[in-house]
């Protein structure tokens, strides 16, 4: 009888053992225990914009590709701060991944100013997104190593309008305006040059400054000008096109580099995948506002504002390189011979 009880006590031993590694490797395998890496994405803009719809295809494929180990979190509409302190959250760590235009980022790296020379870039969509992919493209966006934040893709935003209460359409009205910029002293200047000292103001603060009167122009893409309502109280747009906004996709460098490989690569994957959304979501964007805003007129501008406004490259080439130093003329260098041979 005893011998009959110990044989039963050592088969229950043994299949406790046997359930509980199984279990513990099922565990494993589905990372049921292990608590997800949290990557948090910043941007300002509203839910029905480029960013955003970047930033769920990112959060979809990092998600899916991952198995769950990385679990992402997206606030838009400035949840997170304004774009200053988002960048300096990125800096910190606080924030993983944030999405804003060059100009957002110039007082952190100044050669990123590049974007703000005006008709540096080419006015077709084609072209410009195949400047993106060029050698000297990738040689400035990875500048924002050294400053503690790495650019994973570039994404396009929009052609750049003269958005006014008042129509804007000949080089001696410029003065007449009362312009808001993201940032940036070459996009301070370039305005500063042309008669418009323009303010530099949050972009949740915008539409109420049109409304008050504090600002009377933006320059703005027109699906940024839809997606945001500010049509309601600026019914003007003039197809300057003189700059084409570039946003970048960043990460913070040290929570990246202290990824494991396979989930850097998936990360970086993400990026450059999702990237191409945008210019998608702002061709779409821009028909639906060019029926849907009945109340603006747009405008083509005359040959004296658009040469005014070209008069401005050369001496604006010159500022970058001031301000950039040679690094940054080199740079200016490469990416003008990339240009001239797409």
């Amino acid at each position: 009888m005893k011998k009959g009880m110990g044989l039963i006590l050592a088969l229950i031993l043994v299949l406790s053992l046997v359930f509980t590694g199984c279990a513990s490797q099922s565990n494993n395998n589905t990372g049921e225990d292990v608590k997800p890496i949290i990557m948090k994405i910043g941007h300002t803009q509203v839910e029905q914009s480029p960013r955003h719809a970047v930033s769920l295809k990112m959060k979809e494929y990092i998600e899916k590709e991952s198995k769950g180990r990385i679990e992402v979190q997206i606030y838009p509409t400035s949840q997170l701060g304004s774009s200053k302190e988002q960048m300096e959250g990125l800096q910190t760590g606080s924030i993983e991944m944030v999405i804003f235009p060059t100009t957002s980022v110039t007082d952190f790296q100044p050669i990123f100013t590049l974007p703000d020379i005006p008709y540096l870039f080419p006015t077709e969509l084609d072209k410009l997104l195949e400047l993106y992919k060029t050698d000297a493209f990738k040689a400035f966006m990875a500048t924002g190593d050294e400053k503690g934040f790495k650019a994973l893709a570039p994404m396009f935003e929009g052609y750049s309008t003269i958005s006014s209460k008042n129509a804007v359409t000949k080089a001696d009205q410029l003065p007449e305006m009362k312009l808001r910029v993201i940032g940036g002293a070459l996009a301070k200047q370039y305005y500063t040059n042309l008669g418009a000292p323009p303010s530099v103001i949050a972009f949740g603060e915008v539409y109420t400054s049109l409304q008050t009167g504090r600002i009377n122009s933006l320059d703005i893409p027109i699906s940024q000008m839809y997606e945001n309502k500010f049509y309601e109280v600026c019914e003007n747009m003039t197809e300057t096109r003189h700059f084409a906004l570039t946003s970048l996709i960043m990460v913070n460098k040290n929570w990246y580099d202290g990824l494991p490989e396979d989930l850097q690569k998936i990360v970086a994957d993400a990026a450059v995948m999702a990237a191409p959304e945008s210019a998608a979501v702002v061709e779409a964007t821009t028909e639906k506002a060019r029926a849907e805003m009945t109340n603006v007129k747009f405008y083509q501008p005359s040959d004296d504002l658009v040469n005014k406004l070209k008069e401005q490259t050369g001496l604006m080439e010159e500022e970058y390189v001031k301000l950039s130093g040679e690094r940054g003329k080199k740079i200016l260098e490469d990416i003008k011979k990339a240009i001239a041979n797409l």
